[in-house]
């Protein structure tokens, strides 16, 4: 048993190396791109195509089932995430082609004020004082980096903010399709890029289309003009926006919330370091100041986040109280609704590792499986689950139609 969790934590960490490498990759490529072809739209919907690409014969290897949408999820859901991904696409690579690398990294930390803010809205959520005060650094991070960037763009700030805005909102509404239409995430992923591409096609054509062109037509060398370089790295870029997307759904599923959102800032941070030491950007003690505060505020965030939730619900008793990931509710509203054989086949499996999303709900976890004196407490746990597939068993067909 304990060699079955070292190799857990031994493909966590590779599966996290993995991930920060590609991201500091992709990263690099697109900003060293951008310094040489100034053609942002270009890069912004190469990354749209490569995806469908690359994500269908993963999706064959995972033999996962093809779901097909309705007029009402297409139209409600589908489109509006499509034409919000295409704008939050081109504003994110505007950015990084105005800024640092390192300086949009940390605008893009202040996601979580903008999750608070959108669920305070939209879902009409409270967050507890802790969870209010750990905005705060985040808040005075990107102000004290911006005031000290070098390479300060306004119009770069405003695109980056926007684009995190957008990302948070999206957010929301990606939930809300996962949970209705038991879809994979990979697939919502490949059939949200092939729309966004085509929302994204118009703009793309008269921004750059057009001036690819003219530079293709003039002969003055101070036109960057398009070559078999360029389009050889933007297909780089475009895979490598894909393994950053897999290595982030991976960890996804196999993390707690809180354990993925460290991961997560821990790859912002070595996104920025590794930028700093490529590309030399000009930084100076002020601006590494405000982006270490900015990116500890993203620590303080997910620590009350998670405190909150560990404190209304000790023991996850139904759906509602766990921290599923998205792909996982919809797994469990699948077995609910075709009884407890697969859910009970489920509890009779090998244990799931510590920590993985799916043992927070069915109450497992390493001590009360490796340690004789919390017996009493796992058959306690155990009764909980037990209780958990009654209340998602099929009706009979005399209470269906009572």
């Amino acid at each position: 048993m304990r060699s079955f969790f070292c190799l857990f934590k031994v493909k966590i960490v590779l599966l996290c190396v993995l991930w920060y490498s590609i991201s500091s990759a992709s990263s690099i490529t697109n900003k060293i791109i951008l310094q040489q072809y100034p053609y942002p739209m270009t890069v912004g919907i190469f990354s749209l195509m490569c995806i469908p690409i690359c994500a269908s014969p993963l999706l064959r290897l995972w033999e996962k089932r093809k779901v097909t949408l309705g007029t009402h999820h297409f139209i409600r859901y589908l489109v509006p995430i499509s034409l919000g991904r295409s704008l939050a696409v081109a504003a994110a690579y505007f950015s990084l082609y105005k800024m640092p690398v390192s300086y949009t990294h940390t605008v893009k930390a202040t996601m979580p004020l903008f999750a608070v803010f959108l669920g305070r809205v939209v879902l009409k959520e409270r967050q507890s004082l802790s969870v209010y005060a750990s905005l705060l650094p985040i808040i005075a991070g990107v102000v004290i980096a911006s005031v000290t960037e070098l390479s300060f763009s306004a119009i770069g700030l405003m695109a980056a903010l926007f684009s995190t805005l957008t990302y948070s909102f999206l957010n929301i509404l990606v939930k809300k399709l996962l949970r209705e239409t038991e879809m994979h995430p990979v697939r919502l992923l490949s059939l949200n890029s092939q729309l966004a591409a085509l929302f994204y096609f118009p703009a793309w054509f008269y921004e750059d289309a057009l001036s690819m062109f003219a530079a293709l037509a003039s002969d003055s060398p101070s036109i960057p003009r398009p070559d078999f370089t360029m389009f050889y790295m933007l297909f780089i870029s475009g895979i490598l926006s894909f393994g950053q997307s897999v290595c982030s759904y991976t960890l996804i599923h196999e993390l707690t919330a809180l354990s993925y959102a460290v991961c997560n800032a821990t790859k912002r941070i070595t996104v920025i370091a590794i930028s700093l030491m490529t590309l030399h950007n000009p930084v100076t003690g002020s601006n590494i100041f405000g982006m270490s505060l900015a990116i500890l505020g993203v620590f303080c965030y997910n620590r009350a986040k998670q405190s909150d939730k560990e404190a209304a619900h000790t023991l996850p008793m139904t759906r509602t109280h766990t921290t599923l990931s998205d792909a996982s509710l919809v797994a469990l509203d699948t077995m609910a609704m075709n009884g407890t054989t697969k859910m009970q086949k489920l509890w009779q499996t090998k244990p799931p590792p510590n920590g993985s999303r799916l043992a927070l709900q069915m109450g497992w976890d390493e001590q009360s499986l490796m340690s004789d004196q919390s017996a009493a407490s796992f058959s306690i746990r155990e009764r909980r689950a037990d209780d958990f597939l009654f209340r998602h068993k099929e009706p009979r067909r005399s209470e269906k139609f009572a």
